[in-house]
C-alpha cells in the first residue's frame, strides 16, 4: 500500500487557499488553555481536588494531545513524568521501574482493553490520567508502578461536528525518503441532542498506514458510539460500545551481534515475510449508572465487558548465531501461528457518602467489584525452525518450516473484591485518606490440547488483603506537603509452578511517598515527589525449569513537573523522573531491571502570534524528550545496552474561521535511536523523521 502524498499535498494547498481571508493585522490576546488540571476522578474513585489527594497524578489534557499530535496513547508517554514506552503492546509501559500489564490501563476506571497489539486511539479520548505507585486498594489486581486511567469523551447538548484528516510521511534518507512511506487518517467526531434528556455522540476512525520498515503496512477500524440519558435530575446513564480491527504486518524488529547495538543493520531491515501478520479484533460494551440518592450520598455503578480476538501469523525471530566475524552473524527463526481469545466482563458499584463524624468531615467510597475473564491460547503452529538462517545485514527472504501443532491453554480467572475508604478532613488544612481492599480469586487452568510443554491443569485460589494511607498538609494556598504507604497485589499465573508442583504464591508490594505540591493558580503548578517500592515473591527460572519466588525488586527514585502559562500565548510543561530499580535478592542479585532508565526528562512549550495572520492564528510548539540507557534483559549475559537519546518534534498550528491546519515534524534531527527490546534478537527502533499534516473542520 503506497498513497500518493503528493496529490494530497496538492488538495491540502487548494484548501488551504480557497479558505484564506487576507484582512488587516491587528494585535489581539489569543487565549491558550492550561495544560494543568487540578482536579482528577482516579485516585479517589470521585472528583478530587489535588489539594485533598496524598498521591502523585499526572494529567495528560485533550489539549496537549491534540498540540502532539497524539493518534495514539502510547504517544503521549513521552511528555508525561515518570512514563517509558518499552514495546509494541497496548500494555508495554514503564513506570517507577515496573512494567504495567493489561489490569495497570482502565477505561473510565474499569479494565479490559480492545487491542492488545497496538496502543488505544486518542480519537475518543478527553484525558488521560496516570496514579503513580500501587493501585490495588480500588482497582485490584495490578503491577505497583502505577495505573494508567482513560477517560473517554462524553456525549454534548450542544450540536458540534468535526472532520478530520492526516497525512504522513517520513523524510530519511538511507531509510525512508520523502513520500515513499505514506500514511492517511481521516476522523469524524459528532455530538449533540436528541431531545432536552438524551444526547448521543459518534466517533469513527479508518487508518492506512506505510512504517519505514520494508513491507510493514498498518490499517485500522475504530468506532465509538454512546448515548446519555439524563433519566432525571438525580439519575443519569451512559451507554458506550467501542469497535477496532487492526491488521498489520508481523515485525520482530532487529537483531545484533555480540549483544552489541552498534552492529544492527538498518532501520528498514525486516526478517519477517511479507505475508506474515499481527491481526487484532475487539469490542467492548460499557453500563454507566449515576444516581444521587441524597445531597449527600451518590451511588455509582460501571460494568465493561469486551470481547477480544488476535491472530498472528509468522517465522518469529528465535536466536541469534554469533559468527567468526560480525557480517557473518546469522538469525534462527522460529515457525509460529498464535491464535488467541480473550472474554474480559467486570463491574464495580460503590456508594459515597458526605457525612460528618466527632465534628469532621468524611467523605466515604465502600464499593464492591468483580471480574469474570476467559481466555483460549491457541498455539496452531509452533516450535519448529525455519531454514536456512538469514544474514543480519543481508536476509534473503523465504525458507521452509513444517507446520508443527502444538497445545492450547485456557484459563478462566474469578475475582471479587469489597473495599473502604475514608478522606477525613482533619482540619480546613489537613486530610488524612485510609483505605482497605479484600479480594478472592480463583484461577482455573487447563492443557486442552497436551502437545509440546504444557503445564498441567491447575486450580489456584488466593486471598489478599491490601492497605493504604495518605496525609496532605496544605501550608498555605500555594504549598501542600504528603505522604503515603500503599500496597499491591498480582496473582502469579497458575502455569508457573515450583519444583514440587506448588503454584506460585501472590506477588506483593508496597511503597512509601513523600512530595510537595506548588499550585499558585492554573497558570503555575509544580510538583515534587520521592518513593521507594519493593516488589516481593518475583518468580525466577529454577535449574530444573519450573519457577522459584527467590527474587525480590527494589525501585526508588524521585520525580519533578512544572506547568506554566506565562501568558495568554506561551506556555511550557516539563518533567524529570530519576529511578533506579535493581533485584536486591535472587538469582539476578544487583543487576538493573530491564527496560528501566535511570533518567527520562521533556520539555514542551507552545507559543502563539499575538498578531492575527490573514484572518486566523498562528501558534508555534517545539518538545524535547530525554530517554537514558536501558537494557533489554535483567540477565547481565544476555542483555544489549539500548543508549540514551534525545528527540526533538516541532509543530506548527493555524487557525482561521472553523477550520484548523496543523505541520508535525517529529525526531526533526533525524536521531537515530532504539525504544525498546528482548535479549539480542528483537529490538525496536525509534521512528526517523515523520512528517504529519493536519486538516480538521468544525461544523
Amino acid at each position: 500500500m503506497k498513497i500518493k502524498i503528493a496529490k494530497s499535498l496538492a488538495i491540502l494547498l487548494l484548501v488551504n487557499t480557497l479558505n484564506a481571508e487576507e484582512l488587516d493585522t491587528v494585535v489581539v490576546e489569543g487565549t491558550q488553555e492550561s495544560y494543568f488540571e487540578n482536579t482528577s476522578t482516579s485516585s479517589m474513585k470521585n472528583e478530587s481536588s489535588d489539594k485533598t489527594i496524598p498521591y502523585t497524578v499526572s494529567v495528560t489534557k485533550g489539549t496537549l494531545i491534540d498540540d502532539l499530535h497524539a493518534q495514539r496513547i502510547e504517544d503521549t508517554y513521552d511528555y508525561s513524568t515518570g512514563l517509558t514506552k518499552v514495546g509494541k503492546n497496548a500494555d508495554a509501559i514503564m513506570i517507577r521501574g515496573f512494567q504495567t500489564n493489561l489490569q495497570n490501563i482502565q477505561v473510565n476506571g474499569m479494565s479490559g482493553l480492545i487491542s492488545r497489539m497496538g496502543s488505544p486511539s486518542t480519537s475518543n479520548v478527553d484525558r488521560i490520567e496516570v496514579v503513580k505507585g500501587p493501585s490495588s486498594v480500588l482497582y485490584g489486581a495490578s503491577q505497583p508502578g502505577g495505573m494508567v486511567n482513560i477517560i473517554t469523551k462524553r456525549p454534548q447538548p450542544v450540536q458540534k461536528t468535526t472532520l478530520e484528516t492526516s497525512l504522513q510521511t517520513y523524510m530519511s534518507n538511507g531509510v525512508s525518503k520523502f513520500g515513499s512511506d505514506n500514511g492517511i487518517t481521516t476522523t469524524l467526531d459528532t455530538t449533540g441532542p436528541v431531545n432536552e434528556n438524551l444526547f448521543y455522540r459518534f466517533i469513527a476512525v479508518g487508518e492506512k498506514l506505510n512504517s519505514y520498515r520494508d513491507n510493514v503496512d498498518f490499517e485500522n477500524l475504530y468506532i465509538y458510539p454512546s448515548l446519555l440519558w439524563n433519566i432525571s435530575d438525580n439519575t443519569s446513564l451512559l451507554l458506550s460500545m467501542e469497535y477496532g480491527h487492526e491488521d498489520g504486518s508481523a515485525d520482530d524488529g532487529l537483531i545484533v551481534a555480540n549483544h552489541n547495538i552498534s552492529t544492527a543493520a538498518n532501520l528498514n531491515t525486516v526478517y519477517q515475510e511479507s505475508d506474515n501478520y499481527d491481526n487484532d479484533e475487539g469490542t467492548a460494551f460499557d453500563v454507566n449508572l449515576d444516581h444521587f440518592i441524597s445531597d449527600n450520598l451518590f451511588l455509582n455503578f460501571d460494568w465493561r465487558s469486551v470481547f477480544h480476538t488476535d491472530d498472528r501469523k509468522l517465522y518469529e525471530n528465535r536466536a541469534v548465531n554469533q559468527g567468526t566475524t560480525v557480517s557473518d552473524t546469522t538469525l534462527t527463526r522460529r515457525n509460529r501461528h498464535q491464535y488467541n481469545e480473550r472474554d474480559w466482563h467486570s463491574f464495580d458499584t460503590n456508594l459515597n457518602l458526605d457525612t460528618i463524624i466527632a465534628d469532621m468531615k468524611h467523605n466515604l467510597t465502600l464499593g464492591l467489584a468483580g471480574n469474570y475473564r476467559k481466555t483460549d491460547f491457541d498455539r496452531v503452529i509452533y516450535g519448529s525452525t525455519v531454514t536456512p538462517n538469514l544474514s543480519i545485514y543481508n536476509p534473503t527472504l523465504g525458507g521452509t518450516a513444517t507446520d508443527n501443532q502444538s497445545h492450547r491453554r485456557k484459563t478462566i480467572i474469578k475475582s471479587a473484591g469489597i473495599y473502604l475508604q475514608d478522606k477525613i478532613s482533619l482540619t480546613d488544612d489537613l486530610t488524612l485518606v485510609g483505605s482497605t481492599r479484600f479480594d478472592k480469586t480463583r484461577i482455573d487452568y487447563k492443557c486442552t490440547r497436551r502437545l509440546g510443554n504444557c503445564a498441567d491443569d491447575t486450580i489456584k485460589t488466593s486471598k489478599d488483603f491490601v492497605g493504604s494511607i495518605g496525609t496532605i498538609y496544605n501550608i498555605n494556598d500555594i504549598f501542600s506537603l504528603y505522604g503515603s504507604y500503599g500496597q499491591s497485589y498480582d496473582p502469579s499465573s497458575a502455569e508457573r509452578i515450583d519444583d514440587l508442583g506448588n503454584p506460585l504464591d501472590t506477588e506483593k508490594s508496597k511503597q512509601y511517598e513523600i512530595g510537595t505540591k506548588i499550585n499558585v493558580s492554573k497558570e503555575f503548578n509544580t510538583g515534587l515527589s520521592f518513593y521507594k517500592i519493593n516488589k516481593e515473591n518475583v518468580a525466577e527460572r529454577t535449574d530444573l525449569g519450573n519457577y522459584a519466588l527467590s527474587g525480590e525488586v527494589e525501585s526508588k527514585g524521585f520525580e519533578a513537573e512544572l506547568q506554566w502559562l506565562h501568558s495568554a500565548n506561551w506556555q511550557f510543561k516539563s518533567g524529570y523522573a530519576y529511578n533506579k530499580a535493581k533485584y536486591i535478592s535472587g538469582k539476578s542479585l544487583g543487576n538493573t531491571q530491564a527496560l528501566t532508565p535511570e533518567v527520562t526528562a521533556y520539555i514542551f512549550t507552545r507559543y502563539n502570534i499575538p498578531q492575527k495572520i490573514y484572518g486566523g492564528r498562528l501558534g508555534l510548539s517545539t518538545g524535547i524528550t530525554y530517554r537514558d540507557k536501558i537494557y533489554t534483559s535483567s540477565s547481565k549475559s544476555t542483555r544489549v545496552e539500548l543508549p540514551s537519546y534525545a528527540r526533538v518534534d516541532v509543530g506548527a498550528y493555524y487557525s482561521v474561521n472553523d477550520w484548523d491546519f496543523s505541520l508535525n515534524i517529529e525526531n526533526i534531527t533525524n536521531k537515530q535511536y532504539y525504544e525498546s527490546g528482548t535479549q539480542d534478537y528483537r529490538i525496536y527502533s525509534g521512528e526517523p523523521r515523520k512528517l504529519t499534516i493536519n486538516i480538521k473542520r468544525t461544523f
